[in-house]
């Protein structure tokens, strides 16, 4: 296959936005359209590789599979043994057991499957993630493994049938994604089955630019004006997308056929073809993948590093960092891999086979050993060994779920929320404060009348107390849910704000002892907005502020309890002796105190 620069032009068109992106720089708040463009690139360049190789028999699946380890492993595998050094450094435990977690799932090429079901794509926590940025690779990779196969078999059974078949995969998948990123939105955002649309529409352009006389108009200006047209709608989708967009459904085809014009008119005959091949450019995106595999973990090490969020100027430094080792890992990692005379087969298969091996064990390790949590004196007590962040002392309260009331106990308490509301069940429990009432937990909050089942409205109304415990950006819903619990006759209702212990626990562990224990942490602004919305929407008699309880006057709150114990590894859930510190705060509150 012909080299085209201008393509390589296009990666750097794409890299750039998603650095930025991550980066938090204003005016690219849709950056993450970045990777829907490399998806298309790389649909097209894998279908125009088998095609051309299957027209003259040459093609081999051994051979194909063994270019794509070659392409990807080395430099990918580099990246997460260094990230290994500074994880093990300046990891607090649940970090740590969820970096292992990543490790294994990187080397099966699943990260994609397990932020699925775990965290999703937009959390917070993921800012702190080093491999958050390979559930992209997992994508790619599935789809590697996949479409050879596939394309094989259509050019054997029906090979003048190929672009109906990829056409007919395309929509079929397309319409998954918009329902899915309408319904599902993390795992329309993340799996495979709702992203192969954009590969398949890469794969799309390769029988048609194979034929120029087919789809390339006459009239030069036509080229001209499609050329720049593709990048204009890539910079639109970069410009205008934001966290609420509902990719990838009908609105990622904004950046994808953006990016499919620019593969199709954009050569060196037109403006925009001469653009991309510019210098610059091409020489950016020759390190694009080292710079993908780069950017995230530096940002995200940098993140972990520090007490307060990095300004622009860290950020600035951080780039400049990526830059500098995405050069050398193009140089001295991925080009000697690539060439079979520099690195043969017998070596490259070896290293690859015991490099992944070697960083699937230690990923293990941290992830059975829960971050080797018993190496922290300020965590001891806390639960959830191999489960990560507490999850087994934050789980506890599930054995209230939607538990009917018997009248048997002195009072019926109806708790409702996500993790938050087992968060507030917890820091009751663990000091004896609902011993004589029966509990009920219900996850979620009931904001609209008619999405409420049987078994709430019986809860609601039965319940001596209902507890509605808020959660980050739940506040619009929360407060709606106040008429909601009225509808159903709840003779009594008190509203718990959010919480927040700050922005990265880790810095505050690498600072010496007697500062770490006196350390105060700034809460986060969305967190205080949440709070002072639902205390501006809601009855003076029915919210209890909880951040205004534990905040000083500076908006700063403590991250220990007085005996050196960690109130929370996350900065929003709690541990066992953040539950009973937090507890002991909290029904000091007129509105809870009665409820001891």
């Amino acid at each position: 296959m012909q080299r085209r620069p201008e393509i390589d032009g296009l990666r750097a068109v794409a890299v750039i936005p998603i650095i930025f992106f991550h980066a938090g720089f204003r005016g690219f708040a849709g950056g993450f359209v970045g990777v829907d463009v490399f998806f298309v690139i790389s649909g097209y360049l894998i279908c125009t590789v088998i095609l051309e190789q299957a027209r003259t028999d040459a093609f081999s699946l051994a051979q194909f599979y063994e270019r794509r380890a070659r392409r990807i492993l080395p430099a990918l595998f580099f990246v997460m043994l260094a990230c290994l050094v500074f994880a093990w450094a300046w990891m607090l435990p649940d970090d740590l057991e969820n970096f292992g977690e990543s490790l294994v799932a990187t080397v099966l090429f699943a990260n994609n499957i397990l932020l699925w079901l775990t965290s999703g794509y937009w959390e917070l926590a993921n800012e702190f993630k080093p491999l958050f940025h390979t559930w992209s690779l997992g994508v790619e990779e599935q789809f590697y493994l996949l479409f050879p196969l596939a394309l094989l078999l259509i050019l054997r059974l029906s090979p003048r049938r190929v672009w109906p078949w990829l056409l007919a995969v395309g929509v079929t998948s397309l319409a998954a994604a918009q329902h899915y990123s309408m319904t599902a939105r993390i795992a329309g955002f993340l799996l495979l089955p709702t992203r192969i649309w954009e590969l398949m529409l890469g794969a799309l352009l390769s029988p048609l630019i194979a034929r120029p006389d087919v789809y390339r108009p006459k009239a030069a200006w036509v080229g001209e004006a499609f050329g720049i047209l593709g990048l204009a709608l890539i910079a639109f989708a970069v410009g205008s997308f934001g966290r609420q967009t509902p990719v990838p459904g009908l609105y990622a085809l904004v950046p994808a056929m953006g990016a499919a014009l620019v593969i199709m008119y954009a050569d060196r005959r037109t403006l925009a073809g001469r653009l991309l091949a510019s210098p610059a450019l091409v020489g950016i995106g020759l390190i694009s993948y080292s710079l993908y595999l780069w950017h995230q973990p530096i940002f995200a090490f940098m993140r972990i590093g520090s007490l307060e969020e990095p300004g622009a100027a860290a950020y600035w430094s951080a780039i400049a960092l990526t830059v500098i080792c995405a050069t050398a890992s193009w140089r001295w990692i991925e080009q000697p891999f690539r060439n079979p005379k520099i690195t043969p087969r017998r070596i490259a298969l070896p290293v690859f086979a015991g490099t992944g091996a070697v960083l699937a064990a230690i990923g293990l390790v941290f992830y059975l050993n829960s971050g080797f949590i018993r190496l922290w004196p300020e965590l001891a007590g806390v639960q959830g060994a191999g489960r990560g962040l507490n999850i087994a002392y934050n789980m506890e309260p599930e054995k209230y779920r939607d538990m009917p009331f018997t009248g048997r106990a002195k009072r019926k308490i109806l708790i409702a929320g996500s993790s938050f509301a087992r968060d507030f069940i917890n820091a009751a429990e663990a000091n004896g404060y609902f011993a004589d009432a029966e509990l009920s937990y219900h996850e979620g909050t009931p904001c609209v009348v008619r999405a409420v089942g049987d078994r709430l409205r019986h809860l609601i109304a039965q319940a001596d107390v209902v507890i509605q415990v808020a959660s980050q950006g739940s506040v619009p819903c929360f407060v709606r849910s106040r008429d909601v619990y009225r509808h159903f006759g709840a003779k009594r209702v008190i509203f718990i704000g959010t919480k927040n212990f700050g922005w990265n626990l880790n810095g505050v562990m690498r600072l010496k002892p007697p500062e770490r224990y006196s350390y105060r942490a700034r809460v986060l602004d969305e967190f205080w907005n949440d709070n002072e919305k639902a205390a501006s929407q809601l009855p003076a008699d029915s919210f209890v502020d909880v951040l205004g309880m534990i905040a000083g006057k500076d908006k700063r709150v403590p991250v220990f309890t007085g005996d050196g114990k960690i109130i929370s590894q996350d900065g929003m859930h709690l541990t066992p002796a953040g539950a009973r510190y937090l507890g002991q705060v909290m029904f000091q509150s007129p509105l809870l105190a009665g409820l001891k």
